[in-house]
């Protein structure tokens, strides 16, 4: 029996095999030590990263928390100053509750004997319970020395405060801690007249900070403006305690620096030992807050990862000089490798895929020569087959484009067709209407009393207002590819032009009253430079529009200057409100959102296209839910 070391003698193949392998074992095995290292510091890297990410999520939640909390309270803020009547703000108190689930509860306290009827004390509050919502007027204590009135009072701009305990005897008090978000109220000159204090509870916070655990044995901490916990796994450290107080300086002076660190507001990491064991902690300041949130992360689970490595080197030394072998034999092979590419390029272009070449091959022997010959004509039946393939596409695309003309030339012979009925039937009414009563006067004007003739005047001038307005879109519309400039160096007095909007307004007839109400800090004498004629034009299609669509009865109107430099107009119904699908097309001209509606689905498209010649823009609030709300900006010059 021959042994091994003849055949390796006498095959070419195996000895260059074997020496190639004694080779690369040499140099795999230096390389997997330094890929030892290299792994370990990548590692650590990883998890840096995940954590980083973790805290940022966290950070997020308890962000969306405090911005909520702080959103309600500033949007209520101009309505309080607005109407400071005492029943007005029990009603915003419980507003505020109302409409955001996660605030706990809301107060709006005012300074002493603001309202003398009430005593020196006033104060309203709203509170969450397990299943309603319960506002009172607080019984008199002594809530200026509160922190989140006195922080407030002493800062004297809005600010967050500490969790705490907010219980007193004899009034409404939250069962849990709470942490509140305190906004002081100014009168127009700027002093303090009482302070709006929004609750969100602790328990909220603490959902958010340990809902993400990167590691299994990670934990978080949430620390106050004076490095107080407020959120830890031991519940006994929980505000009575202080990242400062729960440690000896001496031993542990290294918690000392990251105490300092977290309520100074820095964002960073720091190892150091906690009840003895080695920790990473990630720490980063929420946004808007003197508050600090951290992961404590033990490094025997940030490097569990990194462990396991070592049982993973044998298997891969193992697999790795297996792959090495495969290598020493694809070279030794090499020289019958262009036979094998010729052979499975043939079954390529079988399948169809003429695209993928071979490289040119080097070698001047007939192999050589044979493989040239094959990438030449393989390359021609490609070039074949790609322009095939590009009259092809651009055949696809030029029916495309005349399908998408098609169709582009038949939506608008269908809203031409609606256009012309609507402009028929919505013309024709009034006119029916003209026509009836000027038979009636022709034939009874002599027996008629006055009031009824009177009635059918003004029925008939409204009505011929109507076709008036209407004529007026058909001709402002058929102009809006004009390019046309507006004469806006006049000053024009804003309050009666609103009035004057609001007259047609009231004298609009409709099957149903509906109530407007109509605000504005402006005096009357307010004036800017602007087109009076289409600054009337905007308001009124708004408010027709308004009150065409206010299915509760309600129409409101707040005029007030925004930034000093923008003067806004809004107008917004209590009605179904306007889907989110519809919302792209509401100024598209010729589009009705209600086909059964008046109009002609020109108001809103012309209105915009008269606020932009004004040098503003109209826009739908998206964030109204009661209805529609429409704001009309122009210049406040």
């Amino acid at each position: 029996m021959k042994s091994p070391i003849y055949y390796i003698n006498r095959s070419l193949s195996l000895k260059l095999c074997f020496g190639i392998l004694l080779c690369v074992v040499i140099v795999f095995s230096l390389s997997l030590g330094f890929l030892y290292e290299r792994s370990r510091r990548i590692v650590r890297l990883e998890a840096a990263a995940h954590t980083e990410h973790a805290l940022d999520n966290i950070s997020r939640r308890v962000t969306n928390y405090i911005d909520e909390v702080e959103v309600a309270t500033n949007n209520i803020e101009w309505l309080v100053m607005e109407n400071l009547r005492p029943d007005s703000l029990l009603n915003y108190s419980h507003r505020v509750v109302e409409q955001n689930p996660n605030i706990n509860g809301c107060s709006i306290t005012m300074e002493p004997n603001f309202f003398p009827d009430y005593g020196r004390n006033f104060s309203v509050y709203s509170l969450r319970g397990p299943d309603s919502i319960e506002s009172v007027y607080e019984a008199p204590y002594d809530y200026y020395d509160k922190v989140w009135y006195k922080k407030a009072r002493e800062k004297n701009e809005a600010c967050w405060v500490d969790p705490h305990n907010d219980f007193n005897e004899g009034t409404l008090s939250s069962p849990v801690m709470i942490a509140s978000y305190s906004l002081p109220l100014k009168d127009k000159d700027g002093y303090l007249i009482g302070v709006i204090s929004t609750d969100l509870a602790i328990t909220c916070l603490y959902q958010a900070v340990t809902a993400d655990k990167p590691y299994p044995n990670s934990y978080c901490v949430m620390l106050g403006e004076e490095g107080h916990y407020f959120v830890h796994p031991d519940r006994l450290k929980l505000v009575k305690e202080s990242i400062f107080s729960s440690v000896d300086a001496h031993e542990q002076p290294d918690m000392i620096i990251l105490g300092h660190e977290m309520t100074s507001g820095k964002r960073g990491n720091m190892r150091l030992d906690i009840d003895g064991e080695p920790c990473m902690v990630f720490y980063k300041p929420v946004e808007g807050t003197p508050w600090s949130i951290a992961i404590v992360c033990p490094e025997s689970d940030i490097s569990s990862t990194y462990n396991r490595l070592f049982y993973l080197l044998v298997p891969l030394l193992i697999v790795g000089l297996l792959l090495m072998l495969v290598v020493c034999w694809k070279i030794i092979n090499h020289f019958i490798r262009p036979l094998d590419q010729l052979a499975q390029q043939s079954r390529f272009i079988t399948a169809g895929h003429y695209d993928k070449m071979l490289p040119q091959a080097k070698r001047k022997d007939v192999v050589g020569q044979l493989q040239n010959s094959f990438i030449a004509m393989q390359q021609s039946v490609n070039d074949h087959i790609n322009s095939i393939k590009q009259v092809n596409e651009e055949m696809e695309n030029r029916n495309n484009e005349l399908l998408s003309a098609n169709q582009m030339i038949e939506e608008a012979d269908q809203r031409k067709a609606t256009f012309i009925h609507d402009v028929s039937l919505q013309i024709r009414t009034p006119l029916n209407i003209i026509a009836g009563f000027m038979q009636v006067l022709r034939e009874t004007l002599n027996v008629l009393p006055k009031e009824e003739i009177s009635a059918f005047t003004d029925t008939m001038k409204q009505n011929a207002a109507t076709i008036h307005r209407m004529a007026n879109m058909i001709f402002d519309v058929s102009r809006q590819d004009v390019q046309l400039k507006l004469d806006l160096s006049k000053e024009v007095e804003v309050i009666p032009v609103v009035k004057e909007a609001i007259q047609t307004f009231e004298e609009k007839a409709t099957p149903d009253a509906v109530t407007f109400n109509f605000m504005t800090p402006l005096p009357d004498n307010h004036a800017i430079h602007t087109n009076r004629l289409y600054l009337l034009r905007v308001l009124r299609e708004l408010l027709l529009n308004a009150k065409k669509f206010a299915s509760d009865k309600q129409v409101n109107m707040l005029v007030r200057v925004v930034d000093e430099t923008k003067l806004q107009f809004i107008v917004e119904d209590k009605g179904k409100g306007i889907s989110e699908e519809e919302r792209g097309h509401i100024f598209d001209p010729f589009v009705k959102l209600d086909s059964f509606s008046e109009g002609l689905g020109l108001g809103l498209g012309l209105s915009l296209h008269h606020a932009r010649l004004l040098g503003g823009n109209l826009t739908l609030d998206p964030t109204y839910k009661e209805g529609a709300r429409f704001i009309l900006e122009i210049p406040n010059s």
